[in-house]
């Protein structure tokens, strides 16, 4: 299907390409412009980098991984097993315990997995139109509990 689009697009692209030139032979005003834009060596980057990002948006990279904070963890246990590791086993080590590594790895899983957190639910459509609405949104740290609280409007007047 994906072909079928770009051997479309090229194939539109040649019949107006071939127009313009017809235009330009028969000395029709603005044709040469045009063809000249048509030509230029700008417009074929330009449509060659819209080509890269239609490719993109349909092989959307993917993780190798979805566990790499698991596949650390494991790796750490292997080295702690070691009776004399070596300088680079250590510092290993060191690197995949570190508090900014193991969250980068975090982060890793929960976008390889596709795990966004939950989604709220939309406001009610039989709400009154002079009824006012607020949506707190918070962000859960570490997977701490959102301490809820009850925010009173008559008491801040």
């Amino acid at each position: 299907m994906r072909q079928s689009i770009d051997e479309d697009v090229s194939e539109a692209l040649s019949c107006v390409v071939e127009d313009v030139g017809h235009a330009v032979s028969r000395n029709v005003g603005g044709a040469e412009l045009l063809h000249e834009l048509l030509n230029a060596p700008w417009l074929r980057s330009l449509l060659q980098i819209y080509e890269c990002l239609l490719d993109f948006e349909v092989s959307t990279p993917t993780p190798l991984l979805a566990y790499a904070s698991g596949l650390s963890h494991e790796i750490m246990s292997a080295v702690q097993m070691i009776q004399h590791p070596s300088a680079g086993a250590r510092e290993l080590h060191r690197l995949l315990s570190s508090p900014h590594i193991q969250a980068l790895l975090s982060s890793h899983d929960s976008v390889a997995q596709a795990d966004f957190g939950p989604v709220l639910p939309p406001l009610p459509d039989d709400m009154a139109e002079d009824e006012e609405a607020m949506r707190i949104v918070c962000l859960v740290k570490n997977n701490q509990p959102l301490v809820r609280q009850e925010i009173n409007a008559a008491s801040d007047l």
